[in-house]
């Protein structure tokens, strides 16, 4: 024992071994020899706040990743110059969240940054990913220095910055090298502009877009004719004619999301035959979902299909039947699939490891309990909103030992069936049970001691008894959503005793003051994030929280009178 607390090279070989950050993070508690080779081993430091950036730079200069996503404060320009001078290894950067916008950072900042990070041989910087999200004051100028800074930079996502324009995309479009793009959220980029990207980014592998209204058409055929290597595209639109990516033949991963209003069959059919190894496919037409003939079509066509995921609420047993048949499948989603009862469902026996039937109606138990015994592999399935199978039904779920993620909200799951379920379950980390208005007693929920994340929005059967029980059985509890419920900051407190808590809603918790969130942000080491009510924004706990290093995040509740969800008016 004495020369595993003073041999540096054996403790590192044994830190090495450690690939749960919990069990890290215990070893750096050891001695300052463990807690050295800890440190050393790390290679990614995600930041909460940038008061502990300065303390933080001569123990982490050796990282290859660093996060600010995280940061519970505004980041200033100085701090990214701070990061570039004692950074000098890194590779993958990440600034910025969707929740809080970064309305201090400048350009100017992030090119320093680039400039400091480039300032050694070979005179151009190490990094290969950067994200940028929402900055608002970041303008084309600094995407034109970073992409000329960077010139390893094979991946770069820009999320919601609204600053930046056509100047940007021609600065990318001249990033050869190039192989992820992802552009999302409010920008002033111009369908000339987009399509500008194909007839640069020629190693383009990867291409996400999610640019609410603007016209993608153009940017969709340039890219197709001009990115040859293209092998995955995820869109998200209000319209779309999508017949130029026709012209590419080489996806194999094609994901769209949208709510026009016009029939995409033919358009879905023309591309899947241009390509033929096309193993995932999710098209969630939500306003005109696809007819049988074209998910047949699709199924004839791409023969290696392992992903499909589709809104089913027009397909009929007939379509089912050809998936039945499509033995490569080992992730399907069907949502709002109306079934006839007659059996349909419960063929799809595929030994699938992903399965979501969300909104589904109709179900019987019968049915349940032959997918079920079809699939008694599947690691990940989501039931939310099932309408059909009783108690019954949902018991055979404890047939499948391997589920790691079980979502049954809306359902009508009840205490007997959920302990039916607990008796199979050794490996479940994830459990959401969202207005299960039939569950009576928390209890239950202890017979799950390796959950991880768990969602109790609506929940009546919620006390702060039964959260002290939780808290005493699920030691493993990370992350935990309680909004609209009646828990109290007594309840709360009795949380205090999940050491490994890090995320916390309460928004829509008439009852919740926040001194209880304070009292968990105290004795839980990790925990980070929390959403609270509105109403206490600007409050002394709110500044309490933030001075403990917590992103807190803040949900209009004054004029709920229902719960924001696809099922509030059931």
């Amino acid at each position: 024992m004495d020369v595993a607390l003073r041999d540096g090279g054996l403790v590192a070989q044994i830190v090495q071994k450690l690939e749960n950050s919990v069990d890290r993070h215990a070893a750096a508690m050891v001695c300052r020899v463990w807690n050295e080779a800890v440190t050393w081993e790390a290679h990614k430091l995600v930041l909460r706040s940038r008061e502990c950036l300065p303390q933080l730079l001569n123990r982490f200069w050796h990282v290859t990743a660093l996060d600010l996503s995280y940061c519970s404060n505004q980041l200033e320009d100085g701090d990214l110059e701070l990061a570039a001078s004692a950074f000098s290894r890194l590779r993958w950067l990440k600034i910025g969240d969707l929740d809080q916008a970064q309305t201090k950072l400048t350009d100017a900042g992030i090119s320093h940054f680039v400039k400091k990070c480039s300032s050694s041989p070979p005179q151009s910087s190490l990094l290969d990913h950067v994200s940028l999200t929402n900055i608002p004051l970041l303008r084309d100028s600094c995407i034109v220095a970073l992409l000329q800074g960077c010139r390893a930079l094979r991946s770069l996502h820009l999320h919601s910055c609204m600053g930046l324009g056509d100047g940007a995309l021609e600065a990318i479009a001249a990033c050869q090298g190039l192989q992820e793009l992802a552009l999302k959220g409010e920008t002033r980029f111009t369908p000339s502009g987009l399509a500008m990207l194909g007839s640069g980014c020629r190693e383009l592998l990867r291409l996400v877009l999610e640019l609410g209204s603007l016209n993608i058409d153009m940017a969709l055929e340039a890219m197709a004719k001009g990115c040859k290597k293209l092998h995955e595209i995820a869109l998200k639109f209000q319209s779309a004619k999508l017949a130029g990516l026709v012209h590419c033949s080489s996806l194999q991963s094609l994901a769209f999301e949208t709510y026009q209003r016009g029939s995409l069959d033919e358009v879905l059919l023309a591309i899947v035959a241009a390509n033929k190894n096309l193993v995932e496919l999710s098209c969630l037409s939500r306003l005109v979902p696809l007819s049988d003939a074209a998910v047949i079509g699709v199924l004839v066509r791409c023969p290696n299909l392992r992903k499909l995921h589709l809104e089913a609420v027009n397909l009929t047993e007939a379509a089912l039947m050809c998936i039945v048949h499509s033995r490569t499948l080992s992730d399907l989603a069907l949502g709002h699939f109306m079934s006839t009862g007659q059996g349909g469902i419960g063929l799809l026996g595929l030994d699938l490891k992903r399965l979501s039937l969300v909104h589904t109606k109709g179900v019987r138990d019968v049915e349940l309990q032959m997918l079920i015994a079809g699939n008694l592999g599947v690691e990940y399935l989501d039931l939310q909103g099932c309408a059909g199978p009783s108690a019954i039904g949902f018991s055979s779920i404890g047939s499948c030992r391997h589920l790691l993620s079980l979502d049954l909200s809306y359902t009508r799951v009840d205490d007997v069936s959920l302990c039916a379920i607990a008796c199979g379950m050794q490996n479940l980390k994830h459990l959401a049970l969202v207005k299960c208005e039939k569950i009576t007693n928390m209890r239950v929920l202890t017979r799950f001691p390796g959950l991880e994340s768990l969602v109790l929005d609506q929940c009546p059967f919620l006390t702060d008894e039964g959260l002290d029980h939780l808290a005493q059985n699920c030691i493993r509890l990370s992350h935990l959503s309680l909004a609209f419920t009646n828990v109290t900051d007594i309840g709360l407190e009795n949380l205090s005793k999940c050491q490994m808590l890090r995320s916390l809603r309460v928004p829509y918790c008439r009852q919740v003051e926040g001194e209880g969130v304070v009292a968990i942000a105290n004795s839980c080491g990790w925990f980070h994030h929390v959403v609270l009510s509105h109403r206490l924004r600007g409050s002394l706990i709110a500044d309490v929280l933030q001075d403990l290093r917590c992103t807190v995040c803040f949900e209009v509740d004054e004029t709920a009178l229902v719960p924001f969800d696809a099922n509030m008016l059931t």
